[in-house]
């Protein structure tokens, strides 16, 4: 039964990478695509970002720099990453709830399973480069498998020690710094280390006073101990912390308000703020063999965060939730004034303590083994993961009065009234892939499985204690075996390819919902020494899946759910080339993504659907293209970004989302071998583009931004 369905992983690299040596442990050990070639573009399933690329236009908000890469989508959300929004191929970006994020090659999303729509934005400056996995390659990381996966990578040894400090000051009192490097301590011990401070004003205004700022704290350290002569053995520790406190909201505006007014805030949103902590560690062990390796990483990871934010406007009679209120202002003149701090005397508002605990954990082995039989090159891998995440909610409501200055605290709510539930999972995945190479030609085979638990322990609202006085509780279960093959053949310095796979999304705790199910296809072509590539996909998706999200417009319960089949398909590419001191980079992806059949749905994305209804926040077209160009001890580069219009709802008859164009600029001066100094702007044209209507009203592009900023490399 299974064997008629080994039809996918994608192939992981084009060019047969020589494995009878060793891997050095320092760089295959965490990073999932190969790191021996010396071109950055790997495949059109796998993309490698490296800091130059990060870096090199200072960009404020990841959603920006990553929207560049072909294939990849983003929606922006506050303007400066703090909460970032990815999706692959045709997957939702809410959250990034659709993709699996890793760091060194371990989950690093607060509760992969149990709650995959939980926020995580990783601090994008400590890395040193970042893995786009999409199609099959993503098969090896799981749990979400349709679209693709990120991989951020930190410090791999370099052969000598190094320290980089970075400072950014720029608009909306907007100040940067941070510090990382290596240190060899002796022949068999290096230490690394990245710490960092982001922070600014914010460019939202309530009332001529600035709002919208955050600070944002975030560092790691690592240590490699080398535990024999033979470099066999090696010891990998890893901590990182994160800690932030920003003065974030999901309240947006009326479209009108928007309109006229795209940093304005309403007042009603002047305590809204997010606190949040994050410490993961990781133990890591590397056996390098003869001819492959072996590792081993245990890693726990522990995420508190409590986003205090207004909920729902009374008049004393009746409650109404803010995304209801925004959508149609017009038939709640009275509780949009409110909001905007006028006819507030009758008024009272809720705010919700979102106040939750993460845990994620697990134990994870993966391995490589090379061997030949007479022309042929075998490269088989394997892999097992033994994973527990879960996400405690304990929420609480406050009452405020509404006045035309900031919310006056009334009455403090009863703790767990709010949400008091404990979601969580326990995961056994495994993987094996195994590549064969001959002369030009190279054929993939690799399955991966799935066993998850997902429940869900609910001690109701009059429970603080949890002592079981109206406990309910409810599992479900999800197993999967997800098979792929794909296929290449070398041409001079082109390969060819074509792969087919199957993809899955976690059903989650609640029994009689199914996990998504997809049959994905690739088919391209890739220049295998420049980073030019074309590639055709396309996506069958059985059921989607959707969620009960605060953050898509919903009543935040979290709850997944089947919606219809639906049809993703799409073609993406990348060139690049150079004329003199003139470099020209491009990337553009087209994308139909499309319901094949009619449902109704309350969730607000989607509504009541018609065959051929598109999926919302997926443009059909868009397009990156930067100029770049070095003379002597300056360099300067152009960089557009093109989007076509969108969807925020799938029912919709028009497009609510506009089309937008970009530009940022940046210039470097290279005073010394040490000292750099950098300038930028972004957003040139200042345009201030609809970019979201969800959750509660509607949100603009960030205005322009200007940074300076100095580069010291010792």
């Amino acid at each position: 039964m299974i064997t008629p369905l080994l039809f996918a992983i994608s192939f992981s690299t084009a060019e047969p990478i020589d494995t009878t040596l060793p891997a050095p442990v320092e760089l295959e050990s965490i990073t999932i695509t190969s790191t021996h070639s010396k071109t950055n573009h790997r495949s059109s399933s796998e993309l490698v970002l490296p800091m130059i690329e990060l870096a090199r236009f200072n960009v404020v908000d990841g959603n920006t720099l990553l929207q560049s890469q072909p294939g990849v989508y983003t929606q922006q959300e506050d303007g400066w990453g703090l909460r970032l929004n990815i999706g692959i191929r045709g997957t939702g970006v809410e959250r990034s709830s659709r993709i699996t994020l890793m760091e060194d090659g371990i989950l690093t999303a607060p509760a992969a399973y149990s709650a995959p729509a939980a926020y995580y934005s990783p601090v994008l400056w400590k890395y040193e480069q970042i893995e786009i996995l999409k199609g099959g390659a993503a098969l090896i990381t799981g749990p979400q498998s349709t679209g693709g996966a990120i991989n951020f990578v930190t410090a791999t040894p370099q052969e000598m020690d190094y320290h980089q400090i970075r400072t950014t000051a720029g608009a909306f009192g907007r100040l940067m710094a941070n510090a990382r490097g290596q240190v060899t301590l002796n022949d068999r011990s290096q230490f690394f280390y990245g710490l960092g401070r982001n922070g600014a004003q914010g460019f939202n205004d309530i009332d001529g006073q600035q709002y919208g700022g955050f600070g944002l704290n975030d560092g790691y350290f690592k240590w490699i101990q080398h535990l024999d002569d033979k470099d066999m053995h090696h010891l990998e520790v890893f901590f990182a912390g994160t800690t932030e406190r920003s003065n974030q909201t999901y309240l947006g505006q009326s479209l009108e308000d928007a309109l006229e007014n795209p940093n304005g805030r309403y007042v009603a949103s002047a305590l809204d703020n997010m606190a949040m902590e994050r410490l993961m560690t990781r133990i890591g062990y590397t056996l390098n063999l003869k001819k492959g390796w072996v590792r081993a990483d245990l890693y726990r990871q522990f995420v508190h965060r409590n986003w205090y934010k207004l909920d729902k406007v009374s008049d004393g009679s009746t409650s109404v939730g803010v995304s209801s209120i925004l959508a149609n202002p017009n038939d709640y003149l009275g509780f949009y004034g409110a909001l905007r701090g006028t006819n507030t005397d009758t008024y009272t508002a809720t705010l919700k303590a979102n106040n939750r605990y993460y845990l994620s954990q697990g134990l994870q082995f993966r391995g490589q083994y090379s061997q030949r039989a007479g022309d042929v090159l075998f490269k088989h891998e394997a892999g097992a993961r033994f994973h527990y995440d879960h996400a405690d909610r304990f929420q609480h409501r406050d009452t405020y009065s509404l006045t035309d200055e900031a919310p006056i605290f009334l009455q403090a709510g009863e703790a767990g009234a709010a949400g008091n539930r404990l979601d969580a999972a326990r995961a056994a995945s495994a993987y094996a892939r195994t590549t064969a190479s001959w002369n030009t030609w190279s054929v993939q085979l690799g399955l991966r499985g799935e066993h998850i638990e997902s429940y869900r322990t609910d001690w109701g609202s009059a429970d603080p204690e949890r002592q079981g006085l109206d406990l309910s509780e409810r599992s479900n279960i999800t197993q999967t075996l997800l098979p792929g093959i794909s296929l290449s053949k070398e041409v001079g310095n082109w390969s060819l390819f074509t792969g087919v796979h199957q993809g899955m999304t976690p059903a989650g705790s609640k029994e009689g919902v199914l996990p998504e199910l997809s049959v994905n296809t690739e088919f391209g072509i890739q220049n295998r020494k420049q980073p030019i590539a074309l590639t055709v996909f396309h996506s069958e998706y059985a059921r989607l899946l959707g969620s009960d999200a605060a953050s898509s417009g919903g009543s935040g319960t979290g709850e997944l759910f089947n919606g219809g089949a639906a049809q993703i398909s799409g073609i993406e590419g990348q060139w690049a080339g150079q004329l003199g001191k003139w470099n020209l980079q491009t990337s553009a992806t087209y994308t139909r993504a499309v319901f094949t059949e009619s449902f109704s749905s309350d969730f607000d994305g989607w509504g009541n659907v018609k065959e051929g209804d598109i999926l919302p926040y997926l443009p059909a077209l868009q397009a990156n293209a930067q100029v770049l160009y070095e003379s002597g001890k300056w360099n300067t580069g152009l960089q557009l970004q093109a989007l076509s219009s969108r969807k925020s709802a799938s029912e919709l008859d028009e497009y609510d989302l506009p089309a937008a164009l970009v530009a940022n600029y940046s210039i470097n001066y290279k005073y010394s071998k040490v000292c750099t100094l950098q300038a930028g702007i972004q957003n040139i044209s200042n345009t201030r583009h609809i970019v979201a209507a969800r959750p509660a009203g509607y949100r603009t592009f960030t205005p322009r931004m200007w940074t300076v900023g100095l580069a010291l490399d010792f």
